[in-house]
């Protein structure tokens, strides 16, 4: 499965959006948390019944690509997985693309905005465990949040309980508790996600996936949101109601505490 940049018209993944995909953060260290990447994405492959590469087969190609495309750090780095064409000699393909970091330092500082979304999102669809390319439904949710005057988008499910950002994980604090949506809420399983509630039980923080409301949420301590690329986010508002976000190294924010364990951590990655 060699890393391509044509994809033909008889691919499902130009005909129907039938493919997985990954974005990944590129430092001066490589790629971050590749593994995780992959065995999403390798979950996913399985599920679609789509041909993937080994994990070692999987490094060997980002880093080849990196090395044979060099760019800036940091940097993105989408990883496509094509649908291929059933009963042709078509297989599913690999894609590579680049593309700068979109978000700003001042964010982390002053936090973003979020929006709550009106339409619902279905926790029973299949989508919701895998990361499709299927992606127009995020992409419309975004623009709604924008033209709102947010940054980001949060959705409810059909039961009215708080799932995800379109393009993010949702978290937030209340009385030194980490709370954050089930996978049963209809949120993607996010590889930062993963990698804050196995930081939050290092650092000893009581941690509770559930269903939540936006109750909970609107009487929250702190907010933040989580994506490969921006890492951990804060947010300073939902909707109308305004949020205090700490400075940074703050030691009475769990929020910042975490954000500096997750920094540490990826400073020290590999």
């Amino acid at each position: 499965m060699i890393p391509t940049n044509v994809i033909s018209c008889q691919d499902r993944l130009f005909l129907f959006g039938y493919g997985l995909f990954e974005t990944l953060l590129i430092t001066e260290s490589g790629p971050l948390f590749s593994d995780l990447h992959w065995n999403r994405m390798q979950e996913g492959a399985s599920f679609l019944n789509l041909k993937f590469l080994d994990q070692g087969e999987w490094t060997k190609s980002i880093q080849e690509f990196i090395r044979h495309n060099p760019a800036s750090f940091p940097f993105a780095l989408r990883i496509t997985l094509s649908g291929g064409s059933p009963g042709t000699d078509l297989p599913a393909q690999l894609f590579f693309n680049v593309r700068p970091l979109p978000y700003r330092p001042e964010q982390y500082l002053r936090g973003i905005k979020l929006h709550l979304l009106s339409a619902p999102r279905n926790e029973h669809s299949p989508l919701t465990a895998i990361k499709s390319t299927n992606y127009l439904e995020n992409l419309l949710a975004k623009e709604t949040a924008l033209r709102c005057g947010a940054d980001e988008g949060i959705w409810l499910n059909t039961k009215g309980y708080l799932t995800e950002g379109t393009m993010s994980n949702l978290f937030f604090i209340k009385k030194n508790k980490l709370f954050t949506p089930s996978l049963a809420s209809g949120c993607l399983p996010g590889t930062r996600r993963h990698i804050i509630l196995k930081l939050a039980e290092i650092l000893n923080i009581p941690t509770e996936e559930g269903l939540f409301t936006v109750e909970e949420l609107l009487a929250s301590d702190e907010i933040f949101v989580t994506n490969a690329l921006m890492g951990l986010m804060p947010v300073c508002c939902v909707n109308d109601v305004s949020f205090t976000v700490s400075p940074p190294a703050a030691a009475n924010s769990l929020l910042r505490r975490l954000e500096l364990a997750y920094n540490k951590k990826m400073s020290g990655y590999p």
